[in-house]
């Protein structure tokens, strides 16, 4: 009997502490390993377990612990030949949960991350608990992770959260596939959850695997808590660090102001997915009135990459004042900067613009870096402007390829790094082409400077609650024609009700010249009071229950009038639903409440109100509206 018991712990004891076991039989004499222990039953000596050889870094203390609950456990398979059978298979599963305590020690000991500890944690879990699918979830105000032994859905992991919810642990085993839970208690942020479906045992899960769970529940705590402290202590040391020379790295790689030649409009920023980042954007303005612009993205993070951004930086500006074309800047900067990348093994891309003012002629270079945006305002489409070489520091030599273009009144150039199209959604997916362009559709109409806002407002609509995965840069610059607005603001909104209340902002910002004339309030209330219902039907009639749509709208003060512009990708409006204007809101609400086709819609009051409305499908895919209230309406 010992023989076979001993090949069957053996592998596991190997796999778990590195040591050989030795068995010695009770009519030999003693092992003469300091690390033994004796096989006793009813005080009948049934010979010696031992570990001949410590493995390296052994902790003493833990391996005789080990060794002697090894040795009572086998002691007591071995005392009932009469049910030695059973007995050796609770031995195993005992030593298994032995085993999986152990591991849950063993992540604890080094810097793990909650995605290594859970496919480590969920695939031994099986094994424990003998089931056919285990995982470990873990959630907070940023993101969700889980790991399982095998596939899962994401529906049910929010079910099993659910139904942990007020309780520590929970025992279904009537439902298909059963089920076994337990809520991990944390110190820290977020919730965790430990889980076990399809128990291999005919009885389903039992009472002593539930204490199991909850035991182990209290162990993986430990073990997140120490990982998020970790990672606490571990950002706030490279934070300090990073600061001291942050703001030395940054300021001086982007310009403080930008210039303004005639008939154009510049604005940029960077948004570093840590306190430095590997993004830069620069406008240099050389003797004939040309104007460049750079752009520029490490591959990597953190201060090596900020100082690399220094580097280029200096250099394609010295290249453009020296009077290189773009193609040629390109070029002469991957030679320079080529030895430097291949000894860090890193490389990076890069844009050069020339702009004629004069001409309206636009000429680029772009090595490796994300297609630039042409709004095209004649088309009223979004054109990329591909790259024409690899990027800078992969090879030697690189080519001297550049084109140009021309730029048209009200056309926009959104160039930008791919922080923007590489922003991820909480299910994962990109922002991509498809949200600039459906931004632009809308943005192209504001002033670079709103137009830059709105961009961000819409990858942070998209984001979520994500975090900033990577650096971010935009630069737009736009062809402008004397504008007769007084000002302009941008909003973009989530399809979600609770973001109405970003809209007043706005509106008050808009506004905020005309705050302190008398006999306004009413006027005010009243345009706000349009404004919100408008939204409020893009969400209940556009989208209705779909929660993935953003709505894009632009306020212009004129100077005695406000207009509110707005896109959304919803379901189209019939035209022949629009009410005629009413001539007061008594009137409006009076029909509103009424049994007309257009009631419950809110255009009786948004007619009511506004001076003008206008609805447009446009590309079949977006609906377009203006809304227009003079201040002499008041």
């Amino acid at each position: 009997m010992m023989p076979e018991l001993l090949e069957r712990i053996q592998p596991q004891w190997q796999a778990l502490t590195g040591a050989p076991l030795e068995y010695t039989p009770p009519e030999a004499p003693a092992p003469h390993s300091r690390w033994r222990t004796p096989l006793e039953h009813d005080g009948e000596s049934l010979g010696w377990l031992s570990v001949p050889v410590a493995p390296e870094a052994a902790d003493e203390i833990q391996l005789i612990s080990w060794l002697s609950l090894c040795g009572r456990l086998v002691s007591a398979s071995l005392g009932e030949r009469k049910t030695a059978d059973s007995l050796g298979d609770e031995v195993l599963a005992a030593w298994n949960q032995l085993a999986f305590l152990y591991e849950v020690l063993k992540v604890n000991s080094f810097n793990a991350s909650i995605e290594e500890v859970a496919e480590k944690l969920s695939t031994l879990a099986c094994g424990v608990f003998r089931c056919d699918n285990a995982f470990l979830a873990y959630r907070d105000s940023t993101r969700a992770v889980y790991r399982s032994a095998s596939p899962l859905e994401d529906e049910l992991i929010q079910r099993y959260f659910a139904q942990l919810e007020h309780t520590a642990v929970f025992v279904a085993n009537d439902q298909q596939p059963n089920f076994l839970g337990a809520r991990v208690p944390l110190t820290t942020a977020g919730e965790a959850i430990i889980g076990m479906l399809g128990s291999q045992l005919a009885a389903g899960f039992r009472a002593h695997e539930r204490q199991l769970a909850d035991s182990l529940a209290e162990q993986i705590g430990t073990v997140l808590d120490n990982i998020a402290l970790q990672k606490q202590l571990a950002s706030n040391v490279r934070l300090q660090h990073e600061l001291e020379i942050a703001a030395q790295i940054q300021s001086s790689l982007i310009p403080a102001r930008l210039p303004r030649p005639a008939g154009y409009e510049l604005a940029g920023v960077v948004v570093p997915a840590s306190q430095v980042g590997g993004d830069f954007y620069d406008v240099v303005e050389s003797g004939d009135g040309a104007l460049a612009l750079l752009l520029g993205d490490v591959a990597g993070k953190g201060i090596p990459a900020a100082m690399l951004t220094s580097l280029i930086r200096a250099e394609l500006r010295g290249q453009v004042l020296a009077g290189r074309s773009p193609g040629e800047a390109i070029a002469r900067a991957n030679t320079t900067l080529e030895p430097d990348f291949t000894k860090l093994d890193m490389f990076a891309t890069a844009l050069v613009a020339r702009l004629e003012p004069v001409t309206h002629t636009l000429t680029y270079a772009s090595a490796g870096h994300t297609a630039t945006c042409h709004w095209q305002a004649a088309t009223r489409r979004a054109f990329e402007l591909p790259s024409t070489a690899l990027p800078l520091g992969l090879f030697p030599e690189s080519e001297n390829v550049e084109r140009s273009l021309a730029l048209r009144p009200e056309d926009v150039l959104v160039c930008y790094s791919d922080g923007v199209t590489e922003a991820l959604g909480p299910s994962g997916k990109l922002f991509g082409w498809a949200g600039l362009e459906e931004a632009m559709a809308l943005a192209h109409a504001a002033p670079p400077a709103v137009a830059v806002q709105m961009i961000l407002q819409a990858i942070d609509a998209h984001r979520g609650p994500q975090a900033v995965g990577d650096d971010l840069t935009l630069l737009v610059l736009k062809r402008a024609q004397p504008q007769p607005e007084i000002a302009a603001r941008g909003f973009v909104l989530a399809a979600d009700v609770t973001q109405l209340k970003h809209i007043d902002p706005a509106l008050q910002a808009t506004l905020s010249p005309w705050a302190g004339e008398a006999g306004l309030d009413t006027w005010r209330h009243e345009l706000g009071l349009a404004i919100t219902e408008h939204v409020s039907n893009i969400l209940r009639h556009a989208y209705g229950s779909a929660d993935t749509g953003r709505i894009y709208g632009l306020f212009t003060r004129h100077a005695d009038y406000l207009v509110l512009e707005t896109l959304d990708s919803g379901r189209p409006f019939d035209p022949a639903r629009m009410p005629a204007r009413n001539t007061n809101l008594r009137e409006a609400l009076r029909l509103e409440a009424g049994d007309l086709p257009e009631s419950g819609y809110g255009l009786p009051l948004i007619r009511g109100v506004m001076d003008e409305v206008e609805y447009e499908r446009r590309d079949g895919i977006r609906n377009y509206w203006r809304l227009a209230r003079r201040v002499k309406s008041a």
